[in-house]
């Protein structure tokens, strides 16, 4: 294989790397941020159905203090009704004696129901705690993993970006133009691999002529169809 040609390939392969690994480091920022909102949901949904709990337990309070008020108006009530002296007053004191106890009985009803709703959610808001924890912690190992291969990657950069510019020094100034141009066009890809008789780039076949003469001589050739340089790992 031409050794220029040989050059280019380790050149393709370390801007590929390059540019995969700048790719990543320009993530790292969005995802952190991503994770921190997913945490932050995790604990406003757990945090609503704290509220909604508590929320229950003070209606329930509320309609128990009802109820007592209620019980004292009812025993009031039915003190009342022995000094009553007409059948008026006897009326409207059962009368008032009905509702109250209706209201009694309508507020323990919905007491029972919020207790019934409350002892649901009480062994759910347990699990769900533990669950909203463990999911947190695992966010924000996942955050610091991230934030830390930052350097390690930039670190990995330096190395790569000497490495291109050795390899840039071993490649003709003219080839290594051409190679920029088709590079520039056709996303960072300047050479493709010719396998059974196919571009893989661009996957038109390449003529048998060409074909035959990229398997056996040292001349440069290209993709008649996407004009990518090809190369056969074959020959290399």
């Amino acid at each position: 294989m031409n050794p220029d040609l040989r050059n280019l390939i380790v050149l393709q392969d370390l801007e590929l790397k390059i540019a995969n690994l700048q790719k990543q480091a320009s993530e790292i920022p969005g995802k952190n941020q991503h994770l921190e909102s997913e945490a932050q949901r995790l604990k406003a949904e757990y945090q609503e159905r704290v509220t909604h709990f508590k929320e229950l337990s003070n209606h329930r309070r509320t309609l128990e203090g009802q109820v007592d008020l209620n019980r004292s108006k009812l025993k009031k009530l039915k003190d009342q009704l022995m000094a009553v002296k007409t059948n008026k007053e006897y009326t409207a004191m059962l009368h008032e004696i009905q509702m109250a106890e209706d209201a009694i009985r309508s507020e323990e009803d919905k007491i029972l129901e919020f207790m019934e709703e409350m002892e649901g959610m009480e062994k759910q808001l347990n699990g769900a705690e533990q669950e909203m924890l463990k999911q947190c912690v695992g966010i924000q190992a996942e955050i610091k993993n991230a934030t830390a291969s930052v350097p390690v990657i930039e670190a990995e950069l330096v190395q790569l970006r000497e490495q291109r510019m050795q390899m840039e020094a071993r490649i003709g100034g003219e080839l290594l133009a051409r190679y920029r141009r088709i590079a520039d066009a056709r996303k960072g890809v300047a050479l493709a691999e010719a396998k059974d008789e196919l571009c893989s780039a661009c996957h038109v076949r390449i003529r048998p002529q060409m074909y035959a003469e990229l398997m056996r001589t040292e001349h440069i050739h290209a993709c008649d169809s996407c004009s990518r340089i090809l190369f056969s790992r074959e020959n290399a």
